[in-house]
């Protein structure tokens, strides 16, 4: 902003200094995770599931809870950790037994191809 001589006065000042920042992205709750879930299915602790993944137990235990966001790096490493895809350690949760994953990790390759054409089949026919 080039000046343009004015005097600002006492007056002026305090109007500026009063004007509400709008932010720019409210603030919002947090969308539910599995990062706990998945580290107590792979049976490690904080500790091991951090270093193993390239941070701090702090950072992992604030993302666990919610307090802390996640970034695509961090999501991936945890990913390679728990042995999963990131998009499942957002979406899946590995202790419920209604969940999918369970039956996709215990059955073998062979058995994971018959999985997919038979989901194939019900999602096209319905039946």
């Amino acid at each position: 902003m080039a000046y343009t001589g004015e005097v600002l006065n006492y007056g002026m000042a305090k109007k500026a200094a009063t004007r509400k920042v709008i932010p720019r992205f409210k603030s919002r709750v947090r969308r539910r995770t599995f990062f706990k879930e998945w580290r107590k299915k792979r049976e490690m602790t904080l500790e091991q599931a951090a270093e193993a993944a390239g941070m701090t137990a702090g950072n992992l235990s604030a993302m666990e809870r919610g307090a802390q966001g996640f970034t695509q790096d961090g999501l991936e490493a945890l990913a390679d950790v728990y042995k999963t895809s990131p998009g499942w350690l957002l979406d899946v949760d590995p202790t419920k037994d209604d969940s999918f994953m369970p039956i996709w990790e215990r059955a073998k390759p062979g058995e994971r191809q018959m999985i997919i054409d038979l989901a194939k089949t019900v999602v096209k026919t319905g039946t």
